[in-house]
Formats: structure tokens, sequence, C-alpha cells
């Protein structure tokens, strides 16, 4: 497959390909906190999902295309994993170990800064934790999404909504194809998930 035929998720995570911002992978994880927070449409670039965002339409859809190039490509999933390393640090975690099976720590200053982001009855952070679990797994982080998951779970304190807390767990445990927002269990789904 010649590199212009790559969906362009496939080119932004492998060759330094450019979103309708001007931005590359490098630059937006090189965000400082505060323009992380602020920006909201860098999010479903970085955790595709084979759901179209509402709140950002134009944003690449994950296929399955996407998905296989991801299973079969290390450096894929190892650049996928410096996404998530930043974005666990912007909500407050020390990520360190095995890339592709990191071990998560609260950042000293935890309390404070989880507050700010994540640690709050309802945000739209949570939106894109769930985002960041769900669309890991499909892309090869199984561990990665499990122990970022267990991280935040271990450590919201009982100040996350439930509704939070089920959609996390949905994103984190349930099959593929379904999706975290979808409430029946014996819906069809993405077939190509199953």
């Amino acid at each position: 497959m010649s590199q212009s035929s790559e969906p362009f998720v496939v080119r932004f995570y492998s060759s330094g390909a450019r979103d309708d911002e001007g931005r590359d992978l490098d630059d937006i994880l090189k965000s400082s906190d505060e323009a992380l927070e602020q920006c909201h449409d860098y999010i479903q670039l970085i955790f595709p999902l084979p759901e179209r965002s509402p709140y950002n339409p134009g944003a690449p859809i994950l296929s399955k295309e996407i998905r296989d190039a991801f299973l079969g490509n290390e450096h894929l999933r190892k650049q996928l994993s410096r996404a998530f390393a930043r974005m666990a640090s912007f909500y407050a975690f020390d990520v360190s170990g095995d890339p592709l099976d990191p071990a998560l720590k609260p950042k000293d200053c935890f309390h404070r800064l989880s507050a700010q982001t994540w640690r709050t009855r309802m945000d739209h952070n949570h939106l894109r934790i769930t985002r960041i679990i769900r669309s890991m797994r499909i892309l090869g982080l199984e561990n990665a999404a499990s122990n970022f998951y267990s991280a935040l779970v271990a450590n919201e304190n009982g100040v996350v909504a439930k509704s939070s807390l089920m959609y996390w767990n949905r994103a984190a445990k349930r099959p593929l194809h379904l999706p975290p927002n979808e409430s029946n269990e014996d819906a069809a789904g993405i077939t190509w998930l199953k």
C-alpha cells in the first residue's frame, strides 16, 4: 500500500501527516496542559473511534483498515502509547515501564491536578477518557487501556459520577463491537469488531 493511499490516521501516526490545523502528532503531544484542556478537536484524531463524534463530525472514523494497520505495526502502537502517556500526564498520572503495558502512578500534587481535569462530578474530560480507553483497546493497547481504567477507578475517591464510571467500565470491559453508550447488550454493534 502506498503511503498516499493509507488512511489519514495511519499517516498521522507513522509519517508526520498534518491535520486541518497544520498540526502533526508531535505538535499535539508538545501542547501545554492548558492547550489540551481548551482545544477540543485533537482527541478524536489521536484516539479515533468507529463511531462518529457529535462534537467533531469531520474527525476521522476508525475503520477496520486502520485497526488492522495498528495491530500489524508495532511502531504505530508505540506512537499511540506516546499519545496515551501524554494524556495520562494531563490527567495527573506518571507512566513508566513497558509502553504497551505501562504502570500508572499518581503524580505529586495529584489531587490538585486531577481535580482540574477529571476528578470532578461531571466534565468533558470524562467523555475523553471513555474515548481513550475504547480507542486503545481497539488499536491493540488492551493492557494500557486496562491499566488506565484501573488507575482512574482506584483514584477517583467517590467523586466521579456513576454514569461516567459506567461508561468507563463499558469502554474497558465489554465486547468491543458494542460502544459504551449502547444499552442493549444484544445489539448488533460494529460487525468488524466481533
